[in-house]
């Protein structure tokens, strides 16, 4: 009979355990959450709870996401990857501003594609790889940003209330050519762009250019060099005047006085072909 008694202590004494020991565990498990978990509207841009406007809110903390959607946010112990949407992942550059073809805008990080648009502006015009668009060679992020390596880079992320990229310039925009040395500055309230080498501080150049950055049609043949009222681009002050540009640039420019090779122009250097 005390056998009998402490057989069946020991079952109840292991199955008391097992119960007390799942409920310990389950007590320490992350739960996925509910469909609903994150709101009514969280995947509708044109709510106020859309994600990226509530991520944003929050100076674009991911930490919170890689709890719940793991550290690459393939699903985590959510079972729901982002991914599914960005496929690069949240940290992607074009997941915020650009598209699937490049990092840039359009779009800006407020889905704005019109560059009358702040975040939008003369991007493409700097940047864009059709050369129909852009009449210079590429201009580098750097050249108006603080360099970025990484999503978390402290040079990335707006702060302190910014509402606006910060402007640096870089080495181009500081060229200096034959005593001409450049004082780049920025004006966010009028957009404007002003004392660059890129456009017009430079021996010869319309030094006082100032193109408006949301306005990119303030810049075309003869702001920078030359008379922007007829258009023409002849440097004045000590230029030749002589009207045939490719007869000494013929390699950037030809006699119809359309630019050939864009990767010459605005790079920093004056060049001149074998005729000169």
């Amino acid at each position: 009979m005390k056998k009998i008694f402490i057989f069946y202590s020991l079952i109840i004494l292991t199955i008391f355990g097992f119960i007390y020991g799942c409920s310990e565990v389950k007590d320490d498990l992350v739960l996925a959450p509910s469909p609903d978990f994150h709101g009514e509207g969280w995947l509708s841009q044109a709510s106020s709870n859309f994600h990226g406007k509530v991520i944003g809110a929050d100076n674009w903390n991911l930490a919170q996401c890689k709890s719940c959607h793991g550290a690459d946010y393939s699903g985590g112990t959510t079972g729901a990857s982002c991914r599914k949407c960005h496929t690069s992942g949240p940290e992607a550059c074009n997941t915020c501003h650009g598209n699937s073809e490049h990092i840039y805008p359009p779009k800006s990080i407020s889905g704005k594609l019109l560059n009358t648009d702040p975040g939008v502006g003369a991007h493409e015009q700097h940047l864009v790889s059709d050369t129909a668009l852009r009449n210079s060679r590429p201009v580098e992020c750097q050249e108006c940003h603080l360099p970025v390596s990484s999503f978390s880079d402290p040079n990335h992320i707006l702060k302190d209330g910014k509402t606006q990229a910060t402007i640096v310039f870089g080495d181009l925009a500081k060229k200096t050519t034959e005593g001409v040395t450049p004082d780049p500055q920025w004006d966010k309230n009028t957009q404007t762009c002003s004392g660059t080498y890129c456009h017009g501080n430079f021996k010869n150049g319309n030094q006082n250019a100032a193109p408006v950055h949301n306005n990119p049609n303030s810049v075309y043949c003869g702001t920078c060099h030359g008379n922007p009222t007829t258009g023409n681009p002849l440097p004045g002050g000590t230029h030749p005047t002589n009207q045939n540009c490719y007869q000494c640039h013929g390699g950037v420019i030809n006699s119809n006085g359309v630019i050939i090779n864009k990767n010459l122009h605005v790079n920093g250097a004056v060049n001149f072909s074998t005729m000169h």
